[in-house]
């Protein structure tokens, strides 16, 4: 069983900051910051993201990170 188990919300849905990653649509979304600004700042390093396949998930902690919160 793991250390910590996400609380879900009222709508079953894992609270943002307690994601691991997220999908683009959802870290526009969550940050305010657009499609193509958030492909630039993976581009350059500065957000990490994963790939699978041909989808990118954005790491959560480090969209927080880069947005200072």
């Amino acid at each position: 069983m793991p250390k910590h188990t996400p609380t879900h919300g009222k709508d079953g849905r894992i609270p943002f900051r307690e994601r691991l990653t997220c999908s683009i649509a959802d870290a526009e979304a969550a940050s305010g910051v657009s499609r193509s600004q958030l492909y630039l700042e993976m581009k350059n390093g500065r957000l990490e993201f994963i790939k699978r396949g041909t989808r990118r998930l954005v790491v959560v902690p480090s969209l927080l990170k880069m947005l200072g919160t």
